[in-house]
């Protein structure tokens, strides 16, 4: 009887690992946890606190009993060489629904021109956290979407190249071969079976590739495939974040990484130097009832873009390209995510 109840269990545990690891709390149920717990929860988070609130918004929605709303976001770091450190790359909402079990990934946009919560004037939706902290990306964000926002968590790309690391890489299937021509073209580095250098214009640069089919990626790999949008587009990115998330739900739910404590450890390492959340303690036992009952193997997913039936249009203020919804509203936007489990 014990023997068929600890697969069970402990598929259960890393069910709620696996979430809980996306908004950085998950160290709770381990050794470690008070250390990382310490390191990971900020719930004064502001990069600039003086910022006054825009007037005239209106009314936030109410919290709906039955929406679980977390707000991931992806940033180069305090430690990136380049511009725009804490500029959100990656804007990802989940949302669970409790009542079924559901799980959706809903991608927005950078590029999405909004009225920022913290900010007087419209600005690109990847300021909202740089401007105005954790109160800002999630009231942004709220508004845009009108669901309200219960967490948020914020990730450098540092955190995902040491994860999948730790994980021993992770595999993505690919319909048609990947290749980025422009975006490190100009960079050196050691050729491989995802590098090598092609002839451009005239000069040769290094490329960067995958095969058509399944393709295993370790860190490295993994960050330089979710960042690339140079040979594609912004959309085409935000597609492949969401493949790499569900990428390491799989992996982190094998028996290889259930059983190993050392691979616990050093997650944990990461996220206390990594990752940084608005969730507290007191928000433990509903996160405990609501992700122990979770459906992983059906994620809904959902980004918005130019296409027909995306919901956006493409155009520019100010000599800079910016993304509007359909209609100059968010009314349809809105009732998409609304009905994401529909």
């Amino acid at each position: 009887m014990e023997e068929e109840f600890q697969p069970k269990s402990k598929r259960k545990l890393w069910m709620f690992v696996i979430i809980l690891f996306l908004i950085g709390i998950f160290s709770l149920f381990f050794f470690k946890a008070g250390f990382t717990i310490s390191k990971v929860i900020d719930k004064k988070n502001s990069p600039n606190s003086s910022l006054p609130f825009a007037d005239n918004l209106p009314e936030l929605p109410k919290k709906d009993a039955d929406r679980l709303n977390i707000l991931l976001l992806g940033v180069r770091g305090p430690d990136d060489p380049g511009e725009g450190k804490l500029l959100s790359d990656t804007i990802i909402l989940l949302s669970i629904k409790k009542s079924n079990n559901q799980i959706a990934l809903i991608s927005l946009p950078r590029d999405l021109y909004v009225q920022l919560w913290c900010s007087e004037g419209k600005k690109k939706i990847n300021f909202a956290y740089a401007q105005g902290g954790f109160d800002c990306a999630k009231k942004t964000v709220s508004y845009l979407t009108n669901l309200y926002i219960d967490y948020t968590a914020v990730v450098d790309f540092e955190a995902l190249e040491k994860t999948v690391d730790v994980l021993g890489g992770i595999s993505v299937y690919l319909k048609n071969p990947f290749e980025e021509s422009f975006q490190w073209a100009k960079e050196g580095w050691e050729e491989d079976k995802h590098w090598f250098i092609k002839e451009i214009d005239g000069e040769e640069k290094w490329v960067f590739h995958l095969e058509r089919g399944e393709n295993f990626l370790d860190g490295k790999t993994t960050l330089y495939y979710v960042r690339s949008r140079y040979s594609t587009n912004d959309f085409d990115r935000m597609l492949r974040q969401q493949q790499v998330l569900i990428a390491l739900k799989e992996k982190a739910l094998s028996l290889d990484v259930l059983a190993n404590p050392i691979k616990i450890y050093n997650l944990l390492d990461i996220l206390g130097k990594h990752l940084r959340t608005d969730a507290g303690l007191n928000n433990i036992k509903d996160l405990i009832s609501v992700v122990s009952k979770l459906d992983v193997n059906n994620i809904k997913r959902r980004i918005f873009d130019i296409s027909e039936g995306g919901l956006l249009y493409h155009t520019f203020i100010n000599e800079e390209y910016v993304l509007l919804p359909i209609g100059d509203n968010f009314e349809q936007i809105q009732e998409a995510c609304k009905n994401i489990f529909n």
